[in-house]
């Protein structure tokens, strides 16, 4: 374990040995220096932090799957947790208390650490959370069996729910012990508000600007996540940032479903009828935050559709469920229902090359996965490429370039096309944007026999290393 284990030190090595310790940890295919970015920077420029010694402790989680034979698995974050308490870096020896500062995934590895291990709690001091997911992510599910990670985020998981049982039965959040904060950004798509903030008391919760990763961009100390930690480590009372955002934001989600589905409660089998194609995705959307996939799924399949983009919706929907259960008839109607919409966006007049290469990709795809179908895939993959060229969207471009990709593969051109994933790893890609995009092509590579170097190659490119 201690060879992932890497400790940065963001004071000067000429300062004077503190007793006290801020600990940044980073989360998720995160990185010890740039997760932080300049933050480190301002708090080491501010006076009353100079008994502080300021501490960035990295582990190794990878964007790319746990596949043996092809690369080494990530610890679980139980076994990080165990090494945070462990490591003597941070040992009573050094340090007689800890204030922790941690970013996604990091503030699960904290908050394991916490309820495991009782010596820690009695040092700790400070527990700040950004963008983490308390509450588990629903968007894990899918594709948990490929990262042990991934896994133990996934909502109403067996870590997430051991996890909040006990900080609930320790009273954690309103601790004697340490004071405590989580932080939700206010466009984080990744980790939704009701996750980063749901399973905690509104005193402790709050919203500042950006989303799961520009939440932490920091041009000077007056920056809303520098100001929240100095605020915590002060003492100081948050004012406006916990205003009426945080309840806004943690029910909004029921107030989309409360708006579009008002007879739920009452009559939970009778589905909403009369939405156009917006409001039946964005009901799905909140229904999927909130938990209930189940309902999302029955929504839109009970919709009647009058573009491509909700068929879209619930065939990708319905090829991940295929993934985890193998079940025949979500692959037969994910495949029926790509190739409707494919159908309906090269029947437009002009074509809509924008919706055709995406619906034409997934067929192209599911005719490997399903049935080794290159005949057909590779026909359909050359219409694909067709398609982008003549696609037009400016907001689309990172994703045709992936298309390409996934595309060039199926046809055997599988140079070209690690240099189409290359391209698009390059773009500003969202974290869900680059784990779908990484997570396709694995498969595709997979599927097309493709090389370990190619396979790494294409790995390594969505985790941003030369």
């Amino acid at each position: 374990m201690s060879r992932t284990v890497e400790f940065v030190n963001f004071r000067p090595v000429s300062s004077a040995r503190n007793d006290t310790a801020l600990v940044f940890v980073h989360g998720f295919t995160g990185d010890v220096e740039k997760t932080w970015r300049r933050i480190p920077e301002f708090l080491r420029d501010n006076p009353s932090l100079n008994e502080w010694d300021l501490l960035g402790v990295g582990y190794q989680s990878n964007r790319r799957f746990d596949l043996p034979g092809l690369w080494s698995s990530d610890a679980r974050l139980e076994e990080i947790a165990i090494m945070l308490h462990s490591r003597p870096e941070l040992g009573p020896e050094k340090y007689r208390r800890l204030a922790f500062v941690a970013h996604s995934m990091g503030g699960l590895v904290v908050q394991q650490s916490l309820v495991s291990h009782e010596d820690l709690r009695n040092r700790a001091s400070h527990v700040i959370l950004f963008g983490t997911p308390s509450d588990g992510l629903v968007k894990a599910g899918f594709a948990s069996f490929w990262k042990r990670q991934i896994r133990n985020m996934k909502a109403g998981g067996p870590f997430i729910n051991a996890l909040r049982e006990k900080w609930t039965s320790l009273k954690l959040d309103s601790s004697p012990l340490f004071a405590f904060v989580t932080v939700a950004g206010e466009t984080d798509q990744f980790v939704p508000p009701e996750s980063s903030l749901g399973p905690f008391a509104q005193a402790a919760c709050r919203i500042i600007p950006g989303n799961h990763l520009t939440m932490l961009d920091a041009d000077s100390a007056d920056a809303p996540c520098v100001q929240i930690i100095l605020q915590t480590l002060g003492g100081a009372a948050q004012g406006s940032l916990t205003a009426a955002k945080v309840a806004i934001e943690k029910g909004g989600f029921q107030d989309i479903i409360h708006r579009l589905w008002p007879n739920r409660q009452s009559h939970p089998d009778q589905l909403p009828t009369g939405l156009d194609d917006y409001g039946a995705v964005q009901l799905a959307i909140a229904l999927e935050k909130t938990g209930d996939r189940v309902a999302a799924l029955a929504v839109l399949k009970n919709h009647k559709p009058k573009g491509t983009d909700v068929v879209g919706v619930l065939a990708g929907r319905l090829k991940r469920r295929w993934w985890l259960t193998s079940k025949a008839t979500d692959l037969a109607d994910a495949r029926k229902l790509y190739q409707e919409a494919y159908d309906q966006s090269v029947a437009k007049n002009p074509p809509d090359h924008d919706q055709a290469y995406y619906h034409g990709i997934n067929l192209s795809y599911l005719a490997v996965a399903a049935q080794r179908d290159f005949n057909t895939a590779r026909l359909i993959a050359a219409k694909v490429l067709e398609h982008v060229a003549q696609a037009s969207d400016p907001g689309l471009k990172h994703w045709r370039a992936a298309t390409e990709g996934d595309a060039l593969m199926i046809l055997g051109r599988t140079d070209e096309a690690v240099l189409k994933h290359q391209e698009a790893a390059k773009q500003e890609l969202k974290p869900w944007e680059a784990t779908s995009m990484e997570e396709q092509a694995l498969r595709v590579a997979d599927l097309c026999g493709v090389g370990k170097a190619e396979r790494d190659k294409l790995a390594t490119a969505y985790e941003g290393r030369p």
